[in-house]
């Protein structure tokens, strides 16, 4: 303050001394007046941070938790809270960041338990489950205080690696502490529509959520897209509500215009919003699909066929364009074979549909660590187009066991294919090893 004051009477020393003194006092309650008001608006979004988590809405707690940040950026304290709220909303990378920032800023040994504690949970919800559940049941079996949040983080690390029955029991024990806990009841119904109990169970923990807190968005719209199959008429009511909420959200357009449709109602409102979809997201698959099936309806069947095609390239496991492609080649005289082509490519993607899910709902409850079950999704995932979730599996998979060799042939052959040669001849030389 003495050196900004300093500045403030070297740029005024022109002025006699009355009215220089007169300027630096009204500089410095500038200054001052700007900096409690940079306070009291980093206190309000604190405040309103703290509020957002009280209601389990996290990314909303994250993002007020950043804006305060601004101005409280040395504050060890506040990178955690940013760090524990971008977890709990899935922003993963986010949560990383501030807990780097937070160990940098620490200034007090006591947060050393809950930092070491956040960094177990993190690595659990980061798809590393096997390597922290121990020490996390540690600290729930000594009934500890933070006990709930134990279990809601280790119950999304058992669902991010498919261990359906190990995150419903993380849910059930915390549900049993405290039974209106609305994190676990949308939790909970995420397992289930893993395959991990019924659909009635899903919709009956969504509705609970929904009671509880009617601004839940991920559940009402998990709840409106289960409703969507066979209550529509419902399922538009949520679509509706949430639109009201957030007009340009794709999900939402996306479901209101599939339930219009099934109601035979508003056929213009649901296909401007199938072309408010495509604007926003060209490549959303099941927008695609049903442009194509608008579209053959109409007796457009090449722009159908054109669809289809565009909805399969966006999605190889689209199982429904494929089968309305199908149907589209075999309504065309002189294409039987390709139509013939097609069912069999149908035919071959249900299976392997199918297959995923006995292995997601079944097999994997039974042996979780199992690399060959791992190895078996993250080569379902490259087959169909999706790297990320592919090799995230892979590398699951050696984890379990550094030598298998069938994640190393697969690794080979996909590096290889996509240029990365480097990468390729690690895979290789791991094959050669074991021959």
């Amino acid at each position: 303050m003495i050196a900004l004051a300093a500045k403030i009477d070297r740029l005024v020393g022109f002025q006699p001394r009355g009215l220089r003194t007169k300027a630096v006092l009204a500089s410095l309650l500038a200054v001052a007046a700007v900096s409690m008001a940079l306070n009291l608006w980093a206190w309000n979004q604190y405040r309103e941070g703290n509020r957002s988590v009280d209601r389990g809405h996290f990314a909303e707690a994250f993002a007020h938790y950043e804006r305060c940040l601004v101005v409280w950026r040395w504050s060890d304290s506040l990178h955690f809270r940013a760090a524990r709220s971008a977890r709990r909303a899935g922003l993963l990378e986010a949560a990383q960041r501030h807990l780097d920032a937070c160990e940098k800023e620490q200034k007090s040994a006591d947060a050393s338990l809950p930092l070491a504690l956040e960094h177990l949970l993190l690595r659990a919800e980061s798809g590393y489950i096997a390597e922290v559940e121990q020490p996390l049941w540690n600290y729930v079996e000594k009934d500890r205080t933070d006990a709930p949040l134990i279990l809601e983080g280790m119950a999304r690390g058992y669902l991010r690696m498919l261990r359906l029955g190990a995150a419903m029991r993380c849910l059930h024990l915390l549900l049993e502490r405290e039974p209106d806990n609305i994190v676990a009841l949308v939790t909970a119904g995420e397992v289930v529509q893993q395959g991990g109990g019924t659909i009635e169970e899903a919709v009956k923990d969504y509705r609970r959520a929904l009671e509880l807190d009617p601004q839940q968005r991920g559940a009402r719209l998990k709840l409106a897209q289960i409703l969507l199959h066979d209550h529509a008429r419902e399922a538009g009511q949520h679509f509706e509500y949430l639109l009201a909420q957030h007009p340009n959200d794709v999900e939402s357009q996306l479901g209101l215009a599939l339930a219009l449709r099934d109601l035979g109602d508003a056929e213009h409102r649901s296909n401007a919003l199938l072309e408010k979809v495509l604007s926003n997201d060209p490549n959303n698959s099941k927008a695609l699909s049903e442009v194509g099936a608008i579209a053959l309806a109409d007796g457009r069947v090449a722009e159908a066929e054109t669809m289809f095609r565009k909805a399969i390239d966006a999605d190889r496991a689209n199982h429904l364009a494929h089968f309305r492609l199908y149907k589209c080649l075999a309504s065309r005289p002189g294409r039987e074979d390709e139509a013939s082509e097609q069912i069999a490519v149908y035919e071959r993607v249900k299976a392997d549909l199918e297959e995923l899910g006995k292995i997601l709902s079944v097999e994997m409850t039974r042996a979780p660590n199992d690399p060959h079950l791992h190895y078996r999704v993250g080569k379902f995932y490259l087959t169909y187009g999706k790297p990320a979730l592919g090799l995230r599996w892979l590398s699951s998979a050696l984890r379990l066991d550094a030598n298998h060799q069938p994640s190393h042939r697969l690794l080979y052959e996909y590096f290889m294919q996509t240029g990365d040669r480097e990468q390729a001849e690690r895979h290789r030389r791991q094959l050669a090893s074991d021959t």
